[in-house]
């Protein structure tokens, strides 16, 4: 085995997956963009998709909008609506993890306030007054996308002594930032969950998720080691009960070559 090269897809639908191509030939393989026929794609810089115009005999698929592209490379293998602005429900937390990442170090411990512990309804189920670490909280976050989690990453990241209120809302803010700063420019973030509100809802487009994700995993690839966790286990400690958590991936276990990294859900 020579060359392991990471595929990102998302499908506004919605759902993102991180699969592993392998190459056992001894030179890497020239992917092919099925868009440009035989030209070959290469991304323009560290982490932003290169597209260029639409393949007539495409897969047809009924995700409102689609991109399929190797993140070595930002080489774009299928793309449909890729800058249609959608909602994307629980993948805005790809962004709470690099806002948290960019801030903190794996071994950080965040107290969990009762505001965050009553979140609902994919949740670690955390206790108000519980210490945990931002290695602990980000397995809750992609194995079960646990809004609870999030919420202790908003409340406590930023390190400042005001209330969790302002502090999370500093934490929005920072998400929204990088976001401009990464040059997504379709894409708004409410909150650090991707919960629905009642009139200010985040959304984004499979071109922005594109760049986040694989802005995020070439600088922090331990989130790729933790989203294709199945399983895991935290016994009790003297800061937190005990945590036993499986990964709500289901393509981990029934597509091969899927090992992460975050999906999302909204009706």
């Amino acid at each position: 085995m020579r060359k392991i090269i990471p595929i990102l897809v998302f499908s506004l639908g919605l759902l993102l997956i991180l699969a592993f191509v392998r190459n056992s030939h001894e030179t890497p393989i020239e992917l092919i963009s099925p868009i440009l026929g035989k030209e070959k794609v290469m991304g323009v810089n560290l982490w932003f998709p290169f597209l260029q115009g639409v393949e007539e005999n495409a897969p047809k698929i009924t995700a409102a909008g689609a991109i399929f592209i190797s993140s070595k490379d930002g080489q774009i293998l299928y793309s449909k609506n890729v800058h249609q602005k959608l909602p994307i429900a629980s993948l805005v937390k790809v962004m709470t993890a690099l806002i948290a990442l960019e801030h903190k170090s794996l071994d950080d411990q965040y107290l969990v306030s009762e505001r965050a512990a009553q979140m609902e309804p994919d949740k670690m189920l955390l206790i108000a007054g519980e210490k945990l670490t931002l290695k602990e909280l980000l397995y809750g976050i992609f194995l079960i996308s646990a809004n609870d989690g999030a919420e202790v990453l908003a409340e406590g990241t930023t390190g400042s002594e005001q209330s969790s209120s302002a502090n999370r809302d500093e934490f929005i803010n920072l998400m929204n930032s990088k976001a401009g700063q990464l040059g997504m420019k379709n894409t708004y973030f409410a909150n650090p969950t991707g919960l629905d509100e009642d009139n200010n809802n985040s959304y984004s487009t499979a071109y922005d998720l594109a760049i986040l994700t694989r802005y995020l995993i070439r600088n922090y690839p331990e989130v790729v080691e933790i989203s294709q966790t199945p399983h895991i286990y935290f016994p009790i400690t003297q800061t937190h009960q005990d945590y036993d958590m499986y990964s709500g991936i289901n393509l981990l276990t029934t597509y091969p070559g899927v090992t992460g990294l975050k999906t999302g859900y909204t009706p």
